[in-house]
């Protein structure tokens, strides 16, 4: 074993401690970069009682991937024999009958990270090293990483795709960066971690915020609209009772007011309708009763509370 196969201590931070369903890619240059970085994931992966699987290829394979991972694990083979670890090679996991098949790869995914619950583990460490791809498996192989990165928030799974700087280029890092949650790479001489999209965490976040900001917009809208109308019927009715020169010019004037009215009506009605579309797609998870009953839209002047629905 050279050094280039012994862990460095203090550069392996950014994925010794992922939150589940997180979707990280690391960008490495060379061998001791995957070291580096992958053992010690494992090691937190074994410290969480998680089932680990390392798919492995160039430039460390099975073999190497199993003896740079005894130096920590020093109760390795035990786990090795009951399948708490697992170390692959990469043609076993993403291809069938000789080509790669994002929805194999996708199955084996999702199937041992249920299995893992099912057999009492807390979830599954997953990592596999893409120095195979070349560019007629690239868009399929992108296609399966949107997959995945869309399916992991909502399973105890945690996965490392490593990519080989070398063989990226500026386009394809983007796309890389672009299907996963957080980039890790070595930036002169220290890992770096770069939050790429949402963590799972982070999401829920948003989507309160989003829906919050939806129940504030069916409220605004309906408010806004029947504080508008109530003295625009008062100013047509004095129009009405006046009749002279300048009613003609009131009448039109309430016309174009009633027009944007309209246009809050319209607002009000397309956010109820995303709300429902949200709760009809178990989207909106638990959410506040809503404003109105299930039914018909009512118009802003029937909402429960407006002044003109007593």
């Amino acid at each position: 074993m050279t050094d280039s196969d012994c862990c460095r201590d203090g550069t392996t931070a950014p994925l010794s401690r992922l939150p589940w369903g997180t979707h990280a890619c690391l960008i490495y240059q060379h061998r001791h970069d995957l070291i580096d970085t992958l053992v010690p994931y494992f090691q937190s992966g074994l410290e969480q009682n998680a089932r680990c699987i390392w798919i492995t290829t160039e430039p460390l394979q099975a073999g190497s991937a199993r003896r740079v991972l005894a130096r920590s694990v020093k109760d390795l083979d035990r786990r090795l024999e009951r399948r708490q670890v697992e170390i692959l090679d990469a043609r076993d996991w993403y291809f069938r009958e000789g080509t790669f098949s994002g929805i194999a790869a996708a199955e084996n995914c999702i199937k041992n990270g249920l299995e893992a619950q099912e057999g009492g583990y807390e979830g599954l460490f997953i990592t596999g090293n893409l120095s195979w791809l070349t560019a007629a498996e690239w868009d399929a192989f992108m296609g399966y990483e949107a997959t995945i990165n869309r399916s992991l928030k909502d399973n105890r799974i945690n996965a490392v795709c490593a990519y080989p700087l070398g063989a990226c280029g500026a386009c394809e890092l983007l796309e890389i960066a672009s299907t996963h949650q957080t980039a890790v790479i070595r930036q002169n001489g220290a890992w770096r971690q770069i939050d790429t999209g949402e963590t799972p965490a982070s999401l829920e976040e948003q989507k309160k915020k989003a829906l919050d900001q939806i129940e504030a917009n069916i409220e605004q809208f309906a408010t806004l609209a029947d504080r508008i109308r109530h003295p625009l019927q008062v100013l047509m009715a004095m129009a009405d009772l006046a009749e002279n020169e300048q009613s003609d010019a009131i009448r039109q004037q309430a016309r174009n007011i009633d027009a944007v009215v309209r246009q809050l009506d319209a607002g009000w009605a397309g956010s109820r309708a995303i709300r429902e579309y949200l709760m009809n797609h178990d989207l909106a998870g638990a959410l506040p009763a809503p404003v109105t009953e299930p039914g018909p839209c009512p118009r802003p002047g029937e909402y429960p509370g407006s002044r003109r629905s007593s």
